[in-house]
């Protein structure tokens, strides 16, 4: 298997690409690095034929086609119309790129041609209102796309207006607004996780170090529970960034930056029951990808991808090993 690193190039090399070791996790690196400018967020069409990543300082998206050997070839450029795009998606008609553009708060969608390439912007729409922290709630900032499992619509999260967005998207790319979720005032819900049974999502609130539980209420969501984000008390502030849901439905993980753990949660019928904080072994983990039963972590300060074993029958991984030096690392994917 092939895995993908985002980075921010100011100290990175672009997206680098790595063959898979898969019994030890170790990473042998594949092919040179696809340049790119700060792609901190990456994300394939449905077939994994095409790869498109975030120009975070330029506010844009770019198209890669990828070989039968996994190597990246830009397909172009096109511009989000917003500032500080963080996140992307494409929708599962596989004709849309949907995107968050974390600065000024708004998403975008552009279609995406036979080949890959993206087309021009069809759409923007940007979000209003603030949050109580003054210094990181002064406008709306958009930080992921996430569709529902039903495919019809996605959720938005926004960490400055404290609110998660539903949208849907018409056959010809304009957004439709469907309906607000609020979250707690002050917590900047950043990330989103879906139980893959339950209808249970889970949001990491960046702001107030916690974990939102959402249950399906109707056709919405309604706020059914709150856990800090780690086991032991940070002795600094802490700022929780991804969150993802075991593919058997029975632990939640949730990466924090500050006291650089992942934090390990039992499912529970009532909600999330914490378990353990593992280190990373690195600095500042900005985002995890759990790839069959290993756990890959991109450490953004120490610039280090580093692995652990995950043990199935407690959910919780051993102690990481670094397997890749990737200055600036902020995403991994795997192809």
């Amino acid at each position: 298997m092939l895995i993908y690193v985002g980075a921010y190039t100011s100290t990175g090399g672009g997206i680098r690409c790595y063959e898979q070791d898969p019994s030890t996790g170790a990473l042998t690196e594949a092919h040179p690095p696809a340049t790119a400018i700060d792609p901190s967020f990456l994300a394939w069409d449905a077939v994994k034929a095409n790869l498109y990543a975030v120009s975070e300082s330029t506010g844009g998206v770019e198209a890669f086609a990828r070989s039968d050997h996994g190597l990246l070839t830009s397909l172009g450029q096109q511009w989000t119309g917003g500032a500080d795009p963080c996140h992307l998606v494409v929708d599962p008609t596989g004709k849309f790129l949907v995107t968050a553009n974390y600065a000024g708060g708004s998403v975008s969608v552009h279609p995406i041609n036979e080949d890959g390439s993206l087309g021009g912007r069809r759409d923007l729409l940007e979000h209003g209102g603030s949050g109580p922290d003054p210094e990181r709630q002064e406008g709306p900032h958009a930080h992921m796309i996430a569709y529902r499992p039903s495919g019809t619509s996605f959720y938005v999260t926004d960490l400055g207006t404290d609110q998660i967005h539903e949208y849907a998207l018409s056959p010809d790319g304009a957004i439709l607004p469907v309906r607000e979720i609020p979250a707690d005032a002050g917590s900047g819900p950043r990330h989103i996780a879906f139980h893959p049974t339950s209808g249970t999502v889970y949001v990491s609130a960046e702001l107030d170090s916690s974990v939102l539980v959402y249950q399906p209420q109707g056709d919405g969501l309604v706020q059914v529970g709150k856990v800090a984000a780690t086991v032991e008390p940070p002795a600094e502030r802490n700022y929780p960034s991804h969150i993802e849901c075991s593919a058997d439905g029975r632990f939640v993980y949730v990466a924090n930056r500050g006291t650089d753990c992942v934090t390990v949660f039992a499912v529970t019928p009532d909600g999330l029951t914490p378990v353990t904080d593992v280190p990373t072994g690195g600095r500042w983990p900005r985002h995890f990808a759990i790839i069959g039963d290993l756990l890959y972590i991109a450490n953004q300060d120490s610039g280090t991808i580093t692995v652990a074993p995950i043990d199935q029958a407690t959910g919780v991984p051993a102690t990481p090993v670094a397997v890749a030096e990737v200055a600036g690392a902020a995403c991994v994917l795997a192809g």
